[in-house]
């Protein structure tokens, strides 16, 4: 049922037609959907600012251009990917055969690797970048107030770090020091986890160490390991739990079933799900997933019914925890404008691109956005402008969810253009590779606050210049560049190893697929860090399947 489809693209002309036509699908499917977001790139302008206006962010008019560049890439992109699909295949087989001499590579020599390039991270951003959501999170620590609108678990973390630094008579700037301190560490440690994992699977000396040393090198990494935000804890969490679920899957493509994998497979669920509120739709995608891919598999009954049990109940419980648990709990939910802000960007830009709207559609919005600020307001790319300073009556909201939904419902059926534009517009950067910029980019200072925090840059104390200086970034990546990167690999894994190891890359899709539904900005790469944490995967993975082959 796993079986490997990677026959070498040179002979594709001996392959019997059935086979023949599947290849060219995944080619065909792949050229499609790369023409379509070109095209999509080229009608898009940006004025650089995801607080940009209407009249800044927007798309311009398609017409025949836009079709007849579609089908040119088409033909391009479908002639340009075999060439390219024959040398990267024949890079993972070569990257694929064992050597006698690759033995495991040093953890011990790794580690020390680690804490001498990390430590100038930890001296020069001392106590870490603090974000302004992680003074909300500091606020409720020390109030003793239960909230989930920043994860629940990542508030008792930093409560912890508080009640430490208490405990030695420290103050909160000392607390936060050691809490960076702590989260270095641990990613530091993970890292060397993802050390011994490579070794265990054999991965060619080479490749691991191109792997490490992206992770210790580029500065994306420690810069995120010295942010003191939720984001952070996520991306570790999804780090160690895709690991596990690589594993598990390997396992049962194997007709094996091991516990150890399984076991981190289920705590991985549990870390990614309550260190970011978006996590519990993550790890159910994943999971709704895994049963048909793996339903097929070779192992004894009673242990898929218990994988598969075990798997519904762990989200299930986490479900409830989220929801009847902490109601009972008393913990302030996460705000509803979280789940609602793609609706709200859509309904407000049908107003101000003068859409099909009723004069009682008029008087509904009224009742939740003042219908005249929504002209000043309005920013296409971002929701935050609209929901704190339009006037949305948020009360009202609350208590007439039916009304909105039948009003989003309505004016998307009078106006399907304006929704679909405002739609990309909103996700811009996750899909687009030509717009990036600093929103939720890293956080490398401590925000404006009113608890005495400031950063102390002890390195350049030291020493007498700024480390900052060559680490800090200046040019951005698009976040779409992540997403793509894995969506192409993937068909390509498809193509070469059969459409069920699509699974190996669910987790990353899941992610990005949260965005897409409710993101609320445009552009920030910390929304898609747990990307960046695998990005070594796109490399691995089809390494690892050519192994089992």
């Amino acid at each position: 049922m796993f079986t490997a489809n990677h026959t070498d693209p040179k002979t594709k002309s001996k392959i019997k037609l059935p086979f023949f036509i599947k290849w060219n699908g995944y080619d065909l499917f792949l050229s499609a959907a790369l023409s379509l977001a070109t095209v999509l790139m080229t009608r898009v302008h940006y004025g650089g600012s995801v607080s940009g206006t209407a009249q800044e962010n927007y798309f311009t008019d398609f017409g025949v251009s836009a079709v007849l560049l579609f089908f040119f890439l088409l033909v391009v992109f479908y002639l340009a990917i075999p060439f390219l699909d024959s040398k990267l295949y024949g890079w993972i087989q070569k990257l694929s055969t064992p050597r006698e001499s690759d033995g495991d590579t040093s953890l011990k020599f790794w580690g020390i690797v680690i804490a001498i390039a990390w430590l100038p991270y930890y001296l020069s951003y001392y106590p870490g970048g603090i974000y302004s959501d992680t003074f909300n999170s500091i606020s409720y620590c020390l109030t003793g107030t239960l909230c989930n609108r920043h994860p629940l678990f990542y508030n008792f973390l930093i409560g912890l770090a508080i009640k430490c630094g208490n405990l030695f008579g420290q103050d909160l700037e000392w607390s936060m020091g050691l809490f960076f301190g702590a989260q270095m560490v641990l990613m530091a440690a993970e890292l060397l986890f993802l050390l011994r994992w490579m070794n265990r699977h054999r991965i060619r000396r080479t490749v691991r160490a191109w792997v490490m040393a992206f992770m210790v090198f580029f500065p994306l990494i420690p810069i995120y390991a010295s942010s003191v935000w939720k984001d952070t804890p996520f991306a570790m969490a999804f780090l160690l739990w895709f690991l596990f679920a690589v594993d598990l899957y390997l396992a049962i493509k194997k007709g094996q079933w091991n516990l150890k994998p399984f076991i981190g497979f289920l705590a991985g669920i549990f870390l990614v799900a309550f260190t970011r509120n978006n996590g519990i739709y993550v790890v159910a995608f994943v999971a709704v997933v895994f049963i048909p891919l793996t339903i097929t598999c070779r192992i004894p009954l009673l242990k898929k019914l218990f994988t598969y049990g075990a798997l519904l109940c762990s989200v299930l419980l986490i479900a409830f925890i989220q929801g009847p648990g902490y109601r009972k709990m008393g913990v302030i939910p996460t705000d509803v404008v979280e789940d609602i802000g793609m609706p709200i960007q859509q309904i407000c830009s049908v107003v101000v691109h003068d859409g099909n709207i009723t004069d009682a559609q008029k008087e509904s919005i009224n009742r939740f956005i003042p219908y005249d600020n929504i002209e000043e307001y309005f920013k296409p790319c971002v929701v935050d402008s609209i929901k704190w300073y339009a006037g949305m009556d948020w009360g009202y909201l609350e208590l007439h969810k039916g009304e909105f939904w039948d009003l989003w419902k309505h004016l998307f059926m009078q106006n399907p253009g304006i929704y679909i534009e405002e739609y990309l517009l909103e996700t811009l950067g996750f899909w687009n590779v030509d717009v990036s910029g600093p929103s939720g980019y890293a956080e490398t200072e401590v925000w404006s606050n009113d608890y005495g925090l400031v950063q102390t840059d002890y390195f350049e104390r030291i020493f007498g210049f700024s480390f900052q200086h060559f680490v800090n970034p200046r040019c951005y990546i698009s976040c779409a560049w992540f997403f793509w990167f894995f969506f192409v690999c993937m068909v390509f894994v498809m193509k070469h190893y059969g459409f069920r190891n699509c699974f190996l890359f669910m987790p990353q899709m899941a992610v990005w697929l949260t965005l897409m539904v409710a993101t609320p900005i445009a552009i920030s790469l910390r929304y898609v860090a747990p990307l960046l944490f695998t990005l070594p995967f796109v490399a691995l993975v089809p390494v690892l399947l050519e192994k089992e082959v």
